[in-house]
C-alpha cells in the first residue's frame, strides 16, 4: 500500500508547472541532456532535504519557514532576478552545445536553489507527511511511501528531460530570443505571485 501511496503522490507533483518546471525544460532544450540532469539532481537534493527534515522531526521549524516572510521575499527575489536576467541578456544560437563540468554545477546550483527556496515546495511536502502518517502507522511503511514519492520525481523529471532535450534541433536564433523573453516573463511572474502569497 505506501508503495502506491508514494508512487500516486509523486505522479501529483506533475500538475506543478512552476518556475523550477520552465526552467528543467528550458535548460534541457537550450543546453542539452546533461545540464538537464544536472537541475533534475539540483531539484531532487533540496527535496531529500525537506524530507530528511520532516523525518528527523523538523515540521514545526518547516512550517514556520513557509509562513516566514523573509524567506518568501528571498525566493521571490531571486526567482524575479534570474527572469529578468532572461530579459535583458543577449543569448546566441551558439549557446545550443554541450556544457563544461563548470556549467553543470552551474545548472545543478540553481535547480536546487529555485527548488529549495520556494516555500510552496515545503509546504507540498508537509502535506505528503501528513497524508502518509494518516494512512500508516508504522513509521517505516511512512519513508518508503516518501522514498517512492521522491523515486518517481526524479524519474519524471528526467523524462522531461530527454523529452525536452529533443526540441533542441528546431531552435533557430530567433526561436532562442523569444524562448528566452518568454522564460523571463514567466519566471517574473512566478516570482510576483510568490510574493503576493507570502508577503
Amino acid at each position: 500500500m505506501e508503495i502506491i501511496t508514494g508512487v500516486l503522490l509523486g505522479l501529483s507533483t506533475l500538475i506543478f508547472m512552476g518556475a523550477v518546471f520552465f526552467y528543467l525544460i528550458k535548460t534541457a532544450v537550450v543546453s542539452g541532456r546533461k545540464a538537464g540532469i544536472a537541475v533534475a539532481t539540483g531539484i531532487i537534493l533540496g527535496d531529500i532535504i525537506y524530507v530528511a527534515l520532516l523525518l528527523f522531526g523538523f515540521s514545526e521549524i518547516l512550517k514556520n519557514l513557509t509562513t516566514n516572510k523573509w524567506f518568501a521575499f528571498l525566493g521571490a527575489l531571486i526567482i524575479i532576478s534570474m527572469g529578468i536576467h532572461y530579459l535583458i541578456k543577449k543569448h546566441h544560437v551558439s549557446e545550443i552545445n554541450s556544457t563544461s563540468s563548470v556549467s553543470l554545477w552551474v545548472h545543478f546550483t540553481k535547480g536546487f536553489v529555485l527548488n529549495f527556496i520556494n516555500p510552496f515546495v515545503a509546504t507540498v511536502w508537509i502535506g505528503f507527511l501528513a497524508i502518509n502518517e494518516a494512512k500508516f502507522i508504522d513509521q517505516d511503511a511512512v519513508i518508503t511511501s516518501l522514498t517512492i514519492t521522491l523515486l518517481v520525481i526524479f524519474i519524471t523529471d528526467l523524462l522531461k528531460v530527454f523529452f525536452a532535450e529533443k526540441l533542441r534541433k528546431f531552435l533557430t536564433p530567433s526561436v532562442l530570443k523569444n524562448a528566452y523573453k518568454i522564460m523571463g516573463v514567466v519566471m517574473i511572474l512566478f516570482g510576483l505571485k510568490l510574493a503576493y502569497y507570502f508577503i
